[in-house]
């Protein structure tokens, strides 16, 4: 029986799995056919703003330099990752809206007790 990793499947021995990586001038023309339409998936599949959806496929395309898989199908294996890094992204949005709410709460409700205590102190 064959060797087994993480991902469970036969043949593959981590690191050097057999990765066929895409040269330098292939992954150049990659880039320039399919930012664009990555930009604009991210963009209306995932409400992403333009500026937003270029961050997420630039970090995809920062993962793609070392781990696509020119023998495999890059583009999928692109699209999968921008999907990915999108719904991140969209959490980490609603996190931070969630904790910004918070804390924003938080310090009107300590501004509110500190007028207290300090009128609470001026009183006779």
């Amino acid at each position: 029986m064959g060797s087994r990793t993480r991902s469970g499947c036969p043949g593959e021995t981590g690191k050097g799995r057999g990765r066929t990586p895409m040269p330098d001038a292939e992954l150049a023309a990659f880039y320039e056919e399919i930012f664009m339409p990555l930009v604009r998936r991210a963009t209306w599949r995932h409400r992403l703003s333009k500026e937003d959806a270029r961050d997420v496929v630039q970090d995809a395309f920062l993962l793609a330099i070392e781990k696509i898989d020119a023998a495999g199908n890059p583009k999928a294996w692109l699209i999968q990752v921008v999907d990915h890094l999108a719904l991140n992204h969209l959490r980490k949005q609603v996190r931070r809206s969630k904790l910004l709410s918070k804390w924003s709460r938080g310090d009107s409700e300590l501004a509110t007790d500190q007028r207290s205590v300090a009128s609470r102190g001026q009183q006779p």
